[in-house]
């Protein structure tokens, strides 16, 4: 599938109109920057540690109906094919080049976006067409970001005050039984608003045929977002205050099966940039969560237990950024990094008489002090460290601490080649809902484990990235092995329990290519990751690591013609297991999808898009079924007054 999607890719741009330019002794034209890797700019092309990008553009011709599934043709992000709409909370966890399941950090905006508790993601509070920018740093990312950044980062941008951003959406069709979108931006006095507002209602046949009962009907899916940020202040000096009103439910297709969630986050934000820079943000996030099963399978439909899982968040970070060269360009910089999180979370379980089956709590400290150095230039450098505590009290009370170095490299072949390497050591300390909360998916029981220990983990990465003003081409490999790993043990067939293993030990070779143009753009990536159990119970060494796919492509092509431009895109997410010792296959899943949009002078655009064309019937999980075919209308129409717009108007 890798070869595939290469060649697909090369002969695509082979088949663009734009030619290529002459080969230049200069340095490529900019292809773009990122943050993720030092927290500062750095030339994609150029950085010391691989890192992929998915922008706006990318972004909006998507035609899937959640983050999570856009993220499928972001190079590194491991989807295991669940969609969040239709997925168990609890499964929607985070993993980077084939490190596995919770060893990945989110962050949106700069909050940290991960359910302290528990450690999933909330993705229905994140709508597609709020993102602006999705940044992923692969490899170690500990020395930075703290617990949890084993595998890396992923930083993402939502819409921000001062943008043209005023537009309402609808649309309809497929799985999308009405969905609507808003956002508005205005100035009031010295402030600057934005408002973001989205519902979405989704419904389909979501039971596997091995799982049907009488009682079984379409699973529903609602998400309900209203997102409120204001700006005062200028390019040097600012403030923001960001407020976060998200609720979402599942009905998973039987009665007495799903969940509803509601969430409240405020965050407050003050940068100065001068010579040196300064940038504080404090948070704070509430999220109830009700969780619901059935007896199924000897009595689907009828209750089983219910769930309160209530958690509330607060933190602050600061960091403060000192260049170090004369010049105060931030070619050479040093960064001193400080947080606190603390967490404290609850989970009940009921009988449908309301008899208390168990009722657990905890809380959770986390602290950490990053130091970095960044040099940019022919070789550029970031050397690194960082200092962790976490304080842990959940059936009794324990201590962790740990110091996680990073030390990238780049270097400048020629003005058009450039080769990196890294290596860095991580933590990841157990979640409260490991410690202390057990739940189901479909008939198997998850046990938590109240003796885990943290993870400890090493990687090395290398690579080399050639870059021009027609495209760019990278080629990296990623070795991360991790001790006293976390994951689930089976106990029986109906039984898996929280267990530190031994040792895992995750490769994984990312080749991405991207050509681009005002009128086109051709986009490809292929992962081979092999990523498996090295030491542990004799049963499950060699096996692979549960929900880590052992490959994944996407090709994405665009093109505008005139007043219309249309994107194919495919995306495979190759063979993966849902368990420790191989017992669940999820199989593997290639989606082919496609979009058509036709924009006029003013702005407004119509859309159709089709997702899984081919009408795929895969997993996304032991107990649920990916989306079907979809056919999607969508009408985008600008508010308030815009000049005139002739989008593709040079494209013939």
């Amino acid at each position: 599938m890798f070869a595939a999607v290469v060649l697909a890719a090369a002969v695509a741009a082979s088949a663009s109109p734009t030619p290529s330019p002459a080969p230049s002794p200069s340095a490529p034209a900019p292809i773009g920057s990122v943050t993720v890797v030092s927290g500062s700019p750095q030339s994609l092309h150029r950085a010391p540690q691989a890192a992929s990008v998915l922008d706006a553009r990318t972004l909006r011709a998507s035609t899937a109906a959640s983050l999570d599934q856009v993220l499928r043709a972001l190079p590194g992000f491991d989807r295991d094919r669940s969609n969040a709409p239709f997925t168990n909370y609890g499964q929607l966890r985070l993993s980077f080049a084939g490190a596995g399941s919770d060893r990945g950090a989110l962050f949106v905006d700069g909050v940290p976006a991960q359910d302290g508790f528990g450690g999933q993601v909330d993705w229905n509070a994140l709508p597609p067409g709020e993102i602006e920018r999705a940044e992923l740093l692969r490899g170690p990312g500990s020395a930075l970001y703290g617990s949890g950044a084993i595998g890396g980062a992923l930083s993402l941008t939502t819409l921000r005050p001062g943008s043209p951003n005023e537009s309402f959406a609808l649309s309809t069709g497929g799985i999308d039984r009405g969905s609507a979108a808003f956002a508005g931006d205005r100035q009031v006095g010295a402030v600057r608003a934005l408002v973001y507002a989205s519902t979405r209602r989704l419904a389909y046949d979501d039971i596997p045929p091995d799982q049907t009962s009488p009682v079984d009907r379409s699973a529903r899916s609602t998400a309900d977002v209203m997102h409120v940020q204001l700006r005062a202040g200028d390019a040097r000096s600012a403030v923001r205050l960001d407020a976060l009103v998200a609720d979402d439910a599942q009905e998973d297709g039987r009665p007495f099966a799903g969940f509803s969630r509601s969430t409240r986050q405020l965050a407050l934000n003050w940068t100065d940039v001068r010579r040196e820079s300064l940038d504080l943000t404090a948070y704070a996030r509430a999220t109830t969560l009700v969780n619901l099963a059935d007896r199924f399978p000897s009595a689907p439909g009828q209750q089983l237990y219910t769930q309160h899982v209530p958690t509330s968040d607060a933190g602050i970070r600061a960091r403060w950024s000192i260049p170090l060269d004369r010049a105060g360009d931030g070619t050479s910089a040093l960064t001193v990094l400080l947080d606190h999180h603390a967490v404290s979370g609850r989970s009940d379980q009921l009988t449908p008489a309301n008899v208390v089956q168990s009722d657990v709590a905890g809380t959770q400290q986390l602290d950490g002090l990053a130091v970095q150095a960044v040099t940019q230039g022919r070789l550029g450098a970031i050397l690194g460290a960082r200092y962790d505590t976490v304080r842990t009290e959940a059936l009794g009370d324990r201590t962790a601490a740990a110091i996680s170095p990073r030390l990238a490299l780049h270097y400048d072949l020629s003005p058009a080649l450039a080769v990196r390497a890294a290596y860095g050591t991580g933590l990841r300390a157990p979640y409260l809902n490991e410690l202390v909360r057990s739940f189901r998916i479909g008939t198997v029981l998850e046990q938590s484990n109240a003796a885990l220990v943290p993870e400890r983990s090493r990687s090395t990465q290398l690579g080399l990235d050639l870059a021009s003003a027609a495209g760019r081409f990278a080629l990296d490999y990623t070795g991360t092995r991790v001790a006293n790993a976390i994951g689930f043990q089976t106990i029986s067939p109906t039984v898996q329990q929280r267990a530190n293993f031994g040792r895992t030990a995750s490769d994984a070779f990312t080749g991405e290519y991207e050509r681009a143009s005002p009128c086109g753009r051709v986009r490809a990536f292929g992962i081979a990751q092999h990523a498996r159990v090295v030491s542990a119970a004799a049963p499950q060494i060699g096996k692979r690591l549960a929900l880590v796919p052992d490959s994944a492509a996407s090709l994405g092509v665009e093109r505008t013609v005139r007043a219309l431009t249309g994107s194919l895109e495919l995306s495979y997410s190759g063979p993966t297991f849902a368990d420790d010792l191989e017992r669940q296959p999820l199989g593997s899943a290639l989606l082919i999808g496609g979009r058509l949009t036709l924009h006029d002078a003013r702005g407004d655009a119509l859309s159709l898009a089709v997702d899984n064309l081919a009408d795929r019937v895969y997993l996304t999980s032991v107990d649920r079924l990916g989306p079907p075919a979809s056919v999607t209308l969508r009408l985008s129409v600008p508010v308030g007054a815009r000049p005139p717009v002739t989008p593709g108007a040079a494209c013939g």
